[in-house]
């Protein structure tokens, strides 16, 4: 009898012959999710991970991303995949609800960064994890990430997993087991959401990921069906029942991925677009009465702090980043500072935000604004909708763009453009040794 967990295993094994769009689109994340990562190695909880496995020591197999330090493959991909999460900046995927790429690429890396795995192949099994991410992640909407469980971490788990294993050429067996093992170990929980340990949890499923799947190629066994079975991940961490009929979609959920051009919660980011959208249109601060946001009614547990108090916290709070976007036109990594926080134009700004949740299922936003001669302008904006492949072009030069300002103030224009190089050459790649060295420049000394 096929379980469920042999059918997201038959979907992803044998992934490979992929379309250019799709290599394209791998190519994006990778290159995304190593811009974010750099771009987080200064944030303390990158910081406090990174020394923790600098003291522990260990055999240097793999790279810690913009440091050129090296350290044993698990504490690779959960310093790596920490800071890739770090400053909330990482690609987002509606299927599992969360950022597939972080817990996804260190893993992958870490593994095969000395391996003699092709680019080629190394993108199949990034595309791999990502596919199941979204399968396992359709799987356990809505109820799981609306239970409490960060996705991310959770779903990413067995994203992680299954790169390595696709990397590793484990038969269907080890495969079964290896997501048996990410199942038991896979955690993460949105009550840290604006707290060091919301990255921790993503460089965990990294560590916990990879880990699932070498050990399953050593021989450990686990349950062959922890996705479907009694007291499985299913069945204690969702209320869904079955096979969703999501999974009778026949494209590849990467075609979907959306990237953060502002440093915030992505169930931010339509209010940031329309707050945006009124002050092109020549809105200021000082003539803004009230503004209301009505928006999907998960947001409310998600990004609703009220008054933030620290800028990590900023980044989830729709009142603050709406005040930003309308005060300043400014939502870089930079501009999340505690300067921001504190300053009177944001924040008398903030206070005249009101949060409500929408009455219906849209997932669009309504930014109305009232002016202090009781005038109203209103916007709709919905950023769920991701770039049309004839685009995916300009989403390079886009994502380019914003790499370029995260990775060189840390290491430099040269470095931060070896490592595009690379990252555009992939798909061409003997290995990607070339890549894991152009991560360790010797240009500039982080912090």
């Amino acid at each position: 009898m096929t379980t469920l967990t042999d059918e997201v295993i038959s979907r992803v094994r044998t992934i490979g012959h992929l379309s250019d769009d799709i290599v394209a689109g791998a190519r994006h994340c990778i290159l995304d999710t190593l811009g974010v990562a750099i771009g987080g190695i200064h944030e303390p909880a990158t910081i406090h991970v990174r020394a923790e496995a600098l003291e522990e020591g260990g055999r240097p197999l793999a790279t810690l991303w913009g440091t050129g330090e090296r350290v044993s493959r698990s504490q690779a991909a959960l310093v790596n995949g920490t800071a890739a999460h770090a400053i909330d900046f990482d690609d987002v995927v509606s299927r599992m609800d969360g950022h597939p790429s972080a817990p996804l690429l260190p893993a992958l890396l870490a593994t095969a960064e000395n391996s003699a795995l092709s680019g080629r192949a190394f993108i199949e099994a990034f595309v791999a994890g990502f596919e199941t991410e979204a399968l396992v992640g359709q799987l356990m909407k809505p109820s799981h990430y609306a239970r409490g469980f960060h996705a991310t971490a959770t779903v990413g788990t067995f994203g992680a997993a299954a790169a390595v294993a696709h990397a590793l050429g484990l038969d269907t067996g080890e495969w079964s087991h290896a997501f048996g093992i990410a199942g038991a170990r896979a955690a993460g929980l949105k009550s840290m959401f604006g707290s060091m340990t919301k990255p921790l949890q993503v460089g965990a499923a990294a560590e916990n990921g990879m880990r699932a799947a070498t050990l399953a190629a050593r021989g450990l066994t686990a349950h062959p069906d922890v996705l479907g079975t009694s007291q499985g991940f299913l069945d204690t961490q969702s209320d869904a029942t079955g096979t969703p009929a999501a999974w009778d979609w026949t494209g590849f959920a990467i075609s979907e991925v959306l990237f953060k051009y502002h440093a915030a919660c992505y169930l931010t980011h339509s209010a940031i677009e329309g707050a945006l959208a009124l002050r092109d249109a020549g809105v200021r601060p000082e003539q803004v009465e009230t503004i209301e946001l009505l928006v999907p009614s998960g947001h409310l547990s998600v990004c609703n702090i009220d008054e933030p108090t620290t800028p990590l916290e900023g980044k989830f709070s729709l009142r603050f980043t709406t005040a930003m976007a309308l005060a300043t036109g400014d939502l870089s990594e930079q501009a999340f500072s505690p300067a921001t926080l504190t300053d009177p134009r944001v924040v008398t700004l903030r206070n005249r935000v009101t949060v409500k949740a929408r009455s219906d299922e849209s997932r669009s936003t309504v930014v109305r604004l009232t002016d202090v001669e009781g005038r109203e302008q209103a916007v709709e904006v919905d950023v769920n909708r991701p770039v049309p492949a004839d685009r995916l072009g300009g989403r390079w030069d886009s994502l380019v763009a914003k790499f370029h300002s995260l990775v060189d103030p840390a290491l430099g224009a040269d470095a931060a453009h070896r490592i595009v190089t690379e990252v555009s050459n992939l798909a061409d790649a003997e290995t990607v040794g070339p890549l894991a060295v152009a991560l360790s420049p010797h240009t500039r000394t982080p912090r």
